[in-house]
């Protein structure tokens, strides 16, 4: 069976849409909606009046309304912006090559409770910066949702219908990102989750609304985990998906999926010029 669907992310995050069909799958069947939906979104609304209370470097000033959702990603590198001059391109790591990074992850002693997407995102992170070319002393930083829906006080309620991902990000030169250990990377990116509390979490609502800003677009790009959300498990009246998984990747956005059922593992899709593209899969395959 296949299904396609179109969604405003400004209106519903991964785990809204999870529960959206979820549901439409659950009355397809003839079933009860699975989780009543609660579209109250003056929950995460600006203070009255703002207080920013930390620096935002996950969000930049608008300055381009029309690519305010479109290319993202590209200043200062050497992505094009036109998807026909890129290459989509789905890179797989088996289970037994994710490993084989964590195992690497776990010798260095000062990093505590390390993840699969900790361990992937940052060499991800360090591919992709390496493989855009990017100057020395640039700062590249990489953005990567991360649901507040419990991190928030009060937390949001069951079935939130809206969008409760905030960005968490990781930033560092390409001089650090290609001398220091992976370790140091990984490190950034728990840092990243770490810094999200209450307060963080607001202090950036409050940014928005005072700057009216976007996600950051200098030297950035988004990495999305697709992977666990289980999009591809819902039953329909008709049967399952075979997948899930994106029409359009845009340059700027890099999402990681569930890999093939037989094989496991997680496929990574973006796209990039081919040079880039080779480049990008060197690295993230050596050993």
């Amino acid at each position: 069976m296949a299904l396609a669907s179109h969604y405003n992310h400004c209106i519903l995050d991964g785990i809204a849409v999870r529960e959206f069909e979820a549901n439409l799958a659950s009355l397809t069947r003839g079933d009860d909606l699975i989780t009543v939906p609660n579209a109250d979104r003056t929950l995460l609304r600006a203070r009255n009046p703002p207080k920013i209370s930390h620096p935002h470097f996950e969000y930049s000033k608008s300055t381009n309304i029309e690519n305010l959702f479109t290319i993202r990603g590209t200043t200062s590198t050497n992505v094009k912006n036109s998807a026909a001059e890129n290459q989509i391109h789905v890179l797989h790591l088996s289970p037994q090559k994710i490993a084989s990074l964590k195992k690497k992850a776990q010798e260095n002693k000062t990093l505590k409770n390390i993840t699969t997407f900790q361990v992937v995102a940052a060499k991800i992170w360090k591919a992709r910066t390496i493989a855009t070319k990017m100057d020395d002393d640039k700062a590249s930083t990489m953005l990567f949702p991360v649901d507040v829906r419990k991190m928030v006080v009060p937390e949001l309620p069951h079935g939130f219908a809206g969008n409760a991902l905030v960005p968490g990000f990781a930033r560092a030169t390409l001089k650090e990102l290609i001398e220091l250990e992976d370790g140091f990377l990984i490190r950034k990116v728990q840092e990243g989750i770490e810094r999200l509390n209450d307060e963080y979490i607001k202090s950036g609502i409050d940014w928005l609304e005072v700057n009216r800003g976007v996600p950051c677009k200098e030297d950035g790009f988004s990495l999305v985990a697709w992977w666990r959300l289980g999009l591809e498990n819902e039953v329909f009246a008709w049967g399952t998906l075979k997948c899930a998984t994106p029409l359009i990747v845009k340059p700027g956005l890099i999402i990681m999926l569930p890999g093939p059922k037989d094989e496991g593992g997680i496929n990574i899709c973006l796209s990039l010029p081919q040079d880039q593209l080779q480049e990008f899969c060197r690295i993230m395959l050596e050993t």
